[in-house]
């Protein structure tokens, strides 16, 4: 399989020994990769800096993770096809935002499918 190198991703994740386990891992495989832990923080680098893939806990302190889906879907909605949320809770997802992402990951995933849903997340046609 080919790997992602130079590809940028984003992980937004409240939980510091996930967050960290999900950079290592993507970073094995190439990815250039920020961690924050709030999706106000993302939205200031999702403003600035142009990711390959959004890693994206649903349950996040103060900007909630379908509050940051809200705000691309508004501002950069190309982003959404590279999406990848991450939820304990995959049933309270709303509907409308599950046709435009590119997957739902159950908590908790397995590593190798994390790894191959990043690799078909940032594939030339996922956007």
């Amino acid at each position: 399989m080919e790997r992602r190198a130079g590809y940028r991703a984003l992980v937004v994740e409240d939980d510091g020994a996930i967050l960290n386990l999900v950079k290592i891992v993507l970073e094995r495989e190439g990815f250039i990769v920020e961690g924050v832990k709030n999706g106000a923080a993302a939205i200031g680098l999702l403003d600035g800096v142009a990711y390959d893939l959004l890693i994206l806990d649903l349950m996040l302190p103060g900007v909630g993770g379908e509050e940051l889906l809200g705000y691309l879907e508004l501002t950069q909605p190309k982003y959404l096809r590279r999406v990848i949320v991450t939820t304990a809770s995959p049933a309270r997802m709303s509907c409308d935002f599950l046709q435009r992402i590119c997957h739902v990951l159950a908590k908790p995933f397995d590593i190798e499918k994390l790894i191959l849903i990043a690799r078909e997340c940032t594939q030339p046609d996922a956007a």
